[in-house]
């Protein structure tokens, strides 16, 4: 199993569908691209800190720390049918009561772009939940 890796400056345009060899995976230098997903138990791609609603002393009403990337801002540049994130917007919770939160612009990979917003990856990016402020990060499962 070999993976897409992708290196240097180098910035993605119009309609693209990158494809990795079979069972590999798109990295920008030795870190994973990530995706968009649907929210499940299964395939969370980060943790955040819980959100505290109702506020202390009672406890989180939905403490769950799994965040998912649900939506990127890039909708052209794919790989294995999903859109490569490059900012977006992400889900922290239960999948069916999720705060929302934004994907922050990449610090982990500055070189490779989609219409010059760097490709977000796993280990090192990271979002904002909304309603507590607080960071995600993403060490996990990229979605692909």
């Amino acid at each position: 199993m070999s993976d897409l890796t992708l290196k240097g400056p180098l910035n993605l345009m119009g309609s693209l569908q990158l494809t990795p060899p079979s069972g590999g995976k798109l990295k920008i230098g030795t870190a994973e691209a990530l995706v968009a997903v649907q929210p499940s138990a299964a395939n969370s791609q980060g943790t955040a800190p819980p959100v505290m609603l109702p506020p202390p002393p009672a406890g989180p009403a939905f403490p769950q720390p799994t965040v998912w990337i649900v939506s990127s801002f890039n909708q052209t540049v794919t790989t294995q049918n999903k859109a490569i994130v490059a900012l977006g917007m992400v889900m922290q919770g239960q999948s069916g009561a999720p705060w929302p939160g934004m994907m922050l612009p990449s610090s982990a990979n500055p070189n490779v772009t989609i219409n010059n917003i760097p490709i977000n990856v796993t280990p090192g990016d990271q979002a904002v939940i909304f309603p507590s402020g607080g960071s995600a990060t993403f060490s996990g499962s990229s979605g692909q």
